[in-house]
């Protein structure tokens, strides 16, 4: 590990471990974050956040318009609904306290699926609606094509809370964009871990993943990573298939006749689903050791297999994402549990990670603009909510995160757990067990490094 990274992981332990002030009530007497590097660290709660109407001339008396995009209909349409019930939960709970210094949070929202106007719809909620902050995006792509508008002409924050291409972040430093939900770098590059210490003998790799971007990063992350742990590992050809392929029969025939020992897929929503169900039906994982998927934490790809398709005994299935809604555990870390509760009672789901990253992102955002406020005695501008951005931490769902100040991008500890039936346990559908935690500062690669092309 490089002497630029043990100082990053120092930093980090540091900040988190000496504690939240100004955060979100109920942070909890302690919260004890396990396996990784082999640090123990405990977040504990120190002040009360800053509520009720702040006096003062420089605070605006208008409501505070945040802007959100992400796909609210269409094929994908469930992710943009189940962020906007969470974007609700988060507004309703701070507007109760008072607002943001006594400013009131108003949300507008457009529709990302309406893939020609993208840009202009990102334009007309700030210069037509009054946007202040941008939240959202779920394409990567998207995310990439906005970097322009953003940076140059718009000159407004916006806090990506899905999007998960290390290119938006890694591949240069942008000043008004910032990531609070985790990138797909560091869960690959955890995944190689947990493959090269939990199956040491395990030689042949397979991969099957979507065909385009995401699909081909996350294999490279993976691969190359697993490469570096074990030299000896042979990489078969990657498989990659078009996004809402029903039938994966053929794909499996020819992954079964490569006789891997691991499977890497990064397939997700759906398509996951579909594809292990067929999976099962073929045999795969009577024949491999282990079947690896970074977005299998998703509640609602778990949902659409459904525990009458977890098999009974074969390969370990382990699954991640960058929210788990039973971790950190409830017991020690109310907040979670608070959260979920919350999200249950208003949509009669449990959360998936998009909802657990947007609601994190207005708690983001009011605590940066409560720091400058300390700080400055006024309501921030955009270049000093920025600064106040850059380094803060703040606690959401998924635990503390810390905001990196090289990069803008949110750091916290990135979870695998293994596939158990739900029934069981008390939940309609597979949850994730015997969790394996790597903290951020040991699994993240350092600031605007990347295993990806940046080109």
């Amino acid at each position: 590990m490089s002497e630029k990274n043990n100082i990053s992981r120092r930093e980090f332990v540091k900040i988190v471990g000496a504690g939240i002030a100004g955060l979100v009530v109920g942070i909890g007497a302690g919260y004890v974050a396990g396996r990784g590097g082999g640090k123990t660290v405990t977040v504990t709660k120190t002040v009360s956040p800053t509520s009720g109407k702040q006096t003062g001339p420089s605070i605006p008396s208008k409501p505070l318009k945040i802007g959100y995009m992400y796909f609210m209909s269409g094929p994908f349409g469930t992710y943009g609904k189940m962020a906007s019930a969470a974007l609700e939960i988060a507004r309703d709970e701070i507007n109760s306290m008072g607002g943001v210094l006594g400013r009131k949070i108003e949300l507008i929202s457009k529709d990302e699926a309406d893939r020609q106007h993208v840009i202009d719809n990102i334009v007309k909620m700030v210069k037509d609606e009054g946007a202040e902050i941008l939240v959202g995006i779920d394409s990567s792509g998207d995310s990439l094509k906005l970097i322009k508008t953003i940076e140059q002409e718009l000159q407004v924050p916006l806090i990506v809370t899905h999007a998960a291409t290390p290119k938006l972040t890694e591949c240069g430093k942008r000043k008004f964009i910032f990531r609070i939900s985790m990138y797909e770098e560091p869960i690959d590059l955890a995944a190689a871990k947990l493959v090269a210490e939990n199956y040491p003998n395990a030689k042949r790799i397979a991969n099957i993943g979507p065909d385009y971007a995401y699909g081909w990063d996350s294999w490279a992350v993976f691969s190359k990573k697993l490469k570096e742990l074990k030299p000896d590992v042979e990489l078969l050809e990657p498989i990659y298939v078009k996004l809402g392929t029903t039938d994966y029969t053929s794909y499996i025939d020819k992954m079964i006749s490569m006789k891997p020992d691991i499977v890497f897929s990064s397939l997700w929503g759906g398509d996951a689903a579909t594809f292990f169900k067929q999976a099962v039906a073929k045999g795969l994982f009577k024949i491999i050791k282990a079947y690896i998927n970074p977005m299998l934490g998703a509640t609602d790809t778990l949902k659409a297999i459904g525990d009458s398709n977890v098999p009974s005994s074969g390969a370990d299935i382990w699954g991640s994402g960058r929210y788990w809604f039973l971790y950190p555990p409830h017991d020690v870390y109310t907040l979670n549990k608070r959260f979920v509760e919350k999200y249950r009672a208003k949509t009669g789901e449990y959360p998936p990670y998009v909802a657990g990253t947007s609601y994190t992102a207005l708690y983001a955002i009011k605590a940066a603009i409560e720091k400058a406020y300390a700080e400055l005695g006024k309501w921030p501008d955009v270049d000093e909510f920025v600064k106040a951005m850059e380094g803060i931490v703040v606690a959401g769902p998924m635990g503390p995160i810390y905001v990196r100040p090289e990069d803008h991008q949110g750091m916290y500890y990135v979870y695998w757990g293994k596939l158990v039936k739900g029934g069981p346990r008390g939940f309609p559908f597979p949850i994730l067990g015997d969790l394996a935690i790597y903290d951020a500062g040991e699994i993240f690669p350092p600031p605007l490094k990347t295993l990806v092309k940046c080109s």
